[in-house]
């Protein structure tokens, strides 16, 4: 079988498949994913709701990809990222603790140990002095990968708090970087490695949105954040006339979203970065919704669909614009200000 007629065929059979776990998870394994910590800050729902939506866009791409792409670098490049990252979440959604300083030192640790040893690197970044770091010094290449791919993966893991937000954001974002791909350098492997992903991540969706059968979880969100840097790092060195501040323009949302917060818990409420709390931006607008519409499971699913379609907007102005250095520079910080200013503005509201 070809892989045209496997991802025409994959469509129905991952929604069955999807199907028969999420209508029998009780008696597998996934039992002991429920989420029943209702007690967290970051916690929105009332009952118990199985954390296994990134177990199966995981299951589904490890079929896929060790069947059809056998000799690709890329997919090995992703194959071990993936399985790092997501088997150090699902150790989380299967209830197996790790102390939240614990699991940023092993994210560190082997996050740069495989980017230096899978030779990851990002060629062009727009800023001349940061490019001759990067390309004159291996270890300091890869520190810069890192940061990357952790700025990503948090962020996908902060934004995971309501239904739909993350992964309809997500398919957003792979639905604009296949038709980068394939208005420019129309890399097969690419190609159908974002369609794979994207028919994946819209099977979890219909058990995600509105009302949430199923959540991602942690496996699901470092497997997402993982899966699109990578897409990204690959699409943004193989494309030279593209504007890296594009590509930083389409993520502004996640990396903003741990960049501000790791200052505003430090400066603002005197608190450590890496403790939860309900002052993000997304907890904040559901708090807006919600005092609107009296309904906290209606305001959930609404959080997760307008902030999509506000992103959508606010990025329009990129898709037009994407091979405009300068544009992009400047497009780019003025989406960090729009950020803070809806920051402050849905915190006033919320006071």
């Amino acid at each position: 079988m070809d892989l045209d007629k496997f991802i025409l065929i994959s469509i129905p059979l991952i929604i069955l498949i999807n199907f028969f776990l999420v209508k029998n998870y009780n008696s597998l394994f996934f039992k002991k994913t429920k989420d029943i910590e209702f007690y967290k800050p970051q916690a929105f729902h009332f009952r118990p709701i199985p954390r296994m939506g990134g177990f199966l866009i995981f299951f589904f791409l490890m079929f896929s990809l060790v069947i059809f792409f056998k000799k690709n670098v890329f997919i090995y490049k992703f194959l071990f990222l993936s399985n790092f990252f997501f088997l150090l979440g699902f150790a989380e959604d299967i209830k197996i603790n790790i102390k939240p300083q614990f699991r940023l030192f092993f994210m560190l640790l082997f996050t740069f140990i495989l980017i230096y040893f899978l030779d990851i690197k990002i060629f062009n970044t727009q800023l001349s002095i940061l490019n001759d770091l990067i390309n004159s010094n291996k270890i300091i290449s890869s520190i810069f990968v890192c940061l990357c791919f952790l700025f990503i993966i948090n962020g996908c893991n902060f934004i995971d708090g309501f239904n739909g937000l993350l992964i309809i954001h997500s398919i957003i974002i792979l639905i604009i970087l296949y038709f980068i791909n394939s208005y420019n350098s129309n890399v097969d492997y690419l190609k159908y490695f974002i369609l794979l992903s994207i028919i994946a991540c819209s099977s979890v969706l219909f058990y995600n949105f509105p009302r949430a059968k199923i959540f991602l979880g942690d496996g699901g969100a470092y497997l997402l954040g993982s899966l699109i840097s990578l897409i990204i790092i690959e699409l943004s060195n193989l494309n030279n006339l593209i504007s890296p501040f594009f590509f930083a323009g389409i993520l502004f949302y996640v990396f903003f979203e741990v960049f501000f917060s790791f200052f505003r818990k430090i400066f603002f409420y005197k608190s450590s970065p890496l403790k939860p709390d309900k002052k993000h931006l997304h907890m904040l607008f559901f708090k807006y919704i919600f005092s609107i519409v009296k309904n906290s499971e209606k305001a959930n699913y609404l959080t997760g669909l307008l902030i999509n379609i506000f992103y959508v907007f606010l990025i329009i102005p990129l898709l037009f614009f994407y091979k405009d250095r300068i544009f992009c520079e400047i497009y780019f910080l003025i989406l960090l200000i729009i950020y803070l200013f809806s920051y402050l503005y849905f915190k006033e509201k919320k006071n």
